[in-house]
C-alpha cells in the first residue's frame, strides 16, 4: 500500500519491477482542482519526528499523511489488540495525531492487513503451531513481502482481530481515518491451509475430496476462488460498518491494486465492489509506473470503475522517479484527468530532500 510498491507484475504483485520505460506527451503543467487531496505514505513512523514529517509535508502544501500504525502482528503505539512492535517505545498514533492537528493535516492510520509485520518472535511462533496462518499447496506457512507469515481470513479469530485493531485507532485516538492496505491474498497460490480447508467444506456442506487439486485446478477451482474473495470482502464490510458505529466521522479508505481484474483473479480482491456497496469513503489504486500515459490509461479505467460514486486519489510511485519533474508531469497527469488528489509513496529522506520543495501546487 504501499510497500506492496516494491514488485508489480512479478514475485508477489507489488508494483515496480518492470523495466523502466519513459514516453511523452503528458502536460508539465495542469491546473489543481479546489481543495485538492495532497498525501503522502509514511513507511516506518519511527524514522523521522512526526511533528517534522507533518510540517515538511504542510510547508509543501501537502494537506494529508498515511502513517502506517499496525500491521496484524503489532503496533506502533500501546494497544489492547496487538502486541508492541519491535522496538518501540512511543505512542506514534498519539504523536502523529497530535502533530496533525497542530499543523492542520489530516492523518490516517495505516494498517497492514494479516501481514504479521514486526510481530514480537513468540506471537509469530505461536500463530503457526495453532494453524493461523496462509500455507501453499504444499502446506508451507510461506513467509512473503516482510519475511513473516499472514494470518488466514478463514479464521473468524483472524477476521475479528483486524475489525478490532482498525476500530482500536479510531476510537482511541483523534485520527482523521483508517486505510486498509494488503487487504487481499499475497499470492494465487494460497490459501491452502487446514484452517482454510474446514471453513470451505462447512461452506459448501460437503467434504472436498482431492485436497487441494480439487480447488486448485479441479472443479472446484472456481467456487473456491469465490469463497476467498468473499472472506476477504468480509472483512472491508465488517470493519466498515463497525468503525462508523465507533466513529461516524473517520474515513475508511483502502490502498489497492492498480488493475482491479488483476486484483480479483490473482489476489481475492474485489476493491471495485467494496466501492459499489460503499464500504469506503475513498479508495487510493497503487499506480506505480514511469510511464505518464500508461499512468492516464490506469486512472481512465478506474475512472470508469469508480463512476463518482466516492473520490479516487491516485497512488504516485515517486520512489520510481529520478526527477522532479517527472512527479510534477504525473500529478498534472491525475489533475487533468480530474481526479481530487493524489497520494505518493512515499516519504522518506529522498522524498524530503530531493521532491517536496518542488511539487507544483
Amino acid at each position: 500500500m504501499l510497500f506492496l510498491a516494491l514488485v508489480a507484475w512479478c514475485g508477489f504483485g507489488l508494483v515496480g519491477c518492470q523495466t523502466p520505460q519513459r514516453d511523452r506527451g503528458a502536460p508539465a503543467k495542469a491546473t489543481p482542482p479546489p481543495n485538492e487531496f495532497r498525501g503522502a505514505w509514511v513507511y516506518d513512523p519511527r524514522r523521522f519526528e512526526p511533528d517534522e514529517v507533518i510540517r515538511d509535508l504542510k510547508n509543501a502544501g501537502f494537506n494529508a499523511v498515511f502513517v502506517r500504525l499496525s500491521s496484524a502482528g503489532a503496533a506502533y503505539y500501546p494497544s489492547q489488540v496487538l502486541p508492541k512492535a519491535r522496538g518501540t517505545t512511543r505512542n506514534y498514533a498519539s504523536e502523529y495525531a497530535e502533530a496533525g492537528k497542530k499543523h492542520g493535516v489530516q492523518v490516517h492510520a495505516w494498517h497492514v492487513c494479516f501481514m504479521m509485520h514486526n510481530a514480537p518472535a513468540e506471537s509469530v511462533s505461536t500463530a503457526i503451531k495453532k494453524g493461523e496462518v496462509m500455507r501453499d499447496a504444499k502446506g508451507r506457512a510461506l513467509r512473503p513481502t516482510y519475511k513473516v507469515p499472514v494470518r488466514t481470513p478463514a479464521l473468524a479469530s483472524n477476521r475479528l482481530l483486524e475489525l478490532r485493531a482498525m476500530v482500536e485507532l479510531v476510537a482511541a485516538y483523534p485520527l482523521d481515518g483508517v486505510q486498509f492496505d494488503y487487504i487481499r491474498y499475497f499470492s494465487p497460490q494460497v490459501d491452502f491451509s487446514p484452517a482454510s480447508r474446514t471453513a470451505f467444506e462447512k461452506e459448501i456442506g460437503t467434504r472436498v475430496k482431492k485436497w487441494p487439486s480439487d480447488v486448485v485446478s479441479g472443479r472446484l477451482r472456481k467456487r473456491y476462488h469465490s469463497w476467498k474473495t468473499e472472506m476477504v470482502s468480509s472483512v472491508v464490510r465488517d470493519v466498515s460498518q463497525a468503525i462508523r458505529a465507533a466513529n461516524p466521522a473517520a474515513k475508511i479508505s483502502a490502498a489497492v491494486w492498480h488493475d482491479p481484474d488483476v486484483g480479483m483473479r490473482d489476489y481475492g480482491q474485489d476493491w471495485v465492489g467494496w466501492v459499489h456497496e460503499g464500504y469506503l469513503d475513498f479508495v487510493v489504486p497503487m499506480n506505480y509506473t514511469t510511464r505518464p500515459r500508461l499512468l492516464r490509461a490506469w486512472i481512465d479505467d478506474q475512472r470508469s470503475l469508480v463512476n463518482g460514486r466516492i473520490p479516487l486519489y491516485a497512488g504516485i510511485g515517486s520512489y520510481m522517479l529520478n526527477r522532479p519533474d517527472e512527479l510534477n508531469q504525473q500529478i498534472a497527469i491525475c489533475r487533468q484527468a480530474g481526479l481530487p488528489g493524489f497520494v505518493l509513496y512515499n516519504y522518506d529522506e529522498r522524498l524530503r530532500q530531493r521532491f517536496l520543495t518542488e511539487v507544483q501546487n
